[in-house]
């Protein structure tokens, strides 16, 4: 019984940042929708940026779900999407 009970009040690891890329995620969705693509797409590029620095800073265990892979796979997936999602944003029509 002590057992249930220790495993039931443990956080998930990685809580904190999980939720951090959900609030981004929502917000670009909301300025995606209210104002304009160009300004949603610099904040979907600033969330994967910033995410690609958390991965290269923080341990495996701040990350929870968001460590998949290895970590220089992970930081230059976000470094690569974040800069691409950035250039798009800019050099398409508005």
């Amino acid at each position: 019984m002590g057992r249930a009970r220790g495993a039931a009040g443990r956080r998930a690891p990685g809580g904190l940042l999980l939720g951090l890329v959900g609030a981004a995620l929502a917000a670009v969705l909301a300025v995606a929708a209210a104002w304009s693509f160009w300004v949603a797409g610099l904040l979907l590029a600033s969330a994967l940026l910033g995410l690609a620095a958390a991965r290269a800073a923080l341990p495996v265990a701040a990350l929870g779900p968001l460590a998949v892979r290895a970590r220089w796979v992970d930081v230059l997936t976000c470094l690569v999407l974040g800069a691409s999602v950035a250039v798009l944003s800019v050099v398409a029509p508005r």
